[in-house]
């Protein structure tokens, strides 16, 4: 089993593991041994920064029967980008991974994120591989896996920066300092989600980080029969569209403007031709047709963007 990191060892090479939890204790275990059999392979120091987002501390008891090398944070400001924000001010490591509470990792993920930063890469993304808990409504399967999934169609190494849009921090890793050109990193207004686009964003546009593709690190997220539902991809699906605008008018003025009304024309288009497309297939290939309505769903979301600022207005 591991022991307690020594970062005074090989500083610029040190590794911190930031995970955010939120109610998930029966997912902390597993992953806490998925990760114990890799660290022996990686030559530097490496922690897993826990970072408890209950009010209430429910993952504290799974904390305390963790390995040596797993550091236990309360953060009790709930919300995705508190709690990310709370985990890179603990960690201790030159490097930051951000992995999620409900992905496990797979054989060589750790050693291929190492790898990567010898290499002098500074914003790595790894691949995810869904792990369905029942088997998901044919009707659903490729919408699903699209969702929960990470396959780019790119070469390993290559920069990735025109997908950032489509990338997400969990199974991520950037350079610390990296992440101290935004401060903090993770946009607390994009609390419900988001905080990771926006910052991407920012790394690319204003400061000209390269981000690197690496499929080797790959990990496999655990899909729940809650989400496996029409009803659970179509509140995500909008919530997407409502997303691409809320970027857009984050970046304010009027570029920013003209941004948000571009898509906004073309949530406006996806509702109505992949809405009519949806019904016309539904006889004939309800998969098909179920890929064409959430599409039509994330238009709606993008049409329909501003109502998101009207609720937090009304808070």
């Amino acid at each position: 089993m591991p022991v307690q990191p020594d970062f005074a060892k090989a500083p610029g090479r040190t590794i911190s593991i930031v995970v955010p939890t939120f109610r998930r204790e029966s997912y902390l275990p597993p992953l806490f041994s998925a990760v114990a059999a890799q660290i022996a392979q990686v030559d530097a120091p490496v922690e897993l920064v826990l970072v408890d987002n209950s009010p209430e501390a429910s993952a504290k008891p799974a904390a305390a029967d963790a390995p040596a090398f797993v550091r236990y944070i309360h953060e009790p400001r709930t919300g995705v980008a508190q709690a990310r924000n709370r985990g890179v001010a603990e960690a201790r490591g030159a490097y930051v991974i951000f992995l999620d509470d409900d992905e496990q990792p797979a054989p060589g993920w750790l050693n291929a994120f190492a790898a990567a930063a010898a290499r002098g890469h500074k914003a790595v993304f790894g691949a995810v591989e869904p792990i369905f808990e029942q088997t998901p409504p044919e009707a659903l399967l490729s919408s699903l896996d699209r969702v929960f999934s990470r396959r780019l169609p790119v070469a390993s190494g290559q920069d990735i920066c025109h997908l950032r849009a489509y990338l997400g921090s969990g199974n991520s890793m950037f350079a610390r300092d990296v992440l101290a050109l935004v401060d903090p990193p993770f946009d607390i207004s994009f609390d419900s989600g988001g905080e990771d686009v926006w910052l991407f964003r920012q790394l690319v546009d204003q400061h000209t980080v390269p981000m690197i593709w690496c499929p080797e690190a790959l990990v496999r997220e655990i899909v729940p029969p809650r989400r496996m539902t029409i009803q659970f991809l179509r509140r995500r699906r909008f919530n997407d569209g409502q997303l691409r605008c809320r970027v857009e008018w984050g970046a304010r003025g009027l570029l920013g403007l003209l941004r948000v009304q571009f898509w906004m024309a073309v949530g406006a288009a996806q509702f109505n031709f992949y809405g009519i497309a949806a019904l016309v297939t539904w006889p004939f290939s309800a998969p098909l047709s179920t890929r064409l309505q959430l599409t039509a769903v994330g238009g709606a979301g993008k049409v329909f963007w501003w109502l998101w600022w009207l609720q937090k207005l009304a808070r």
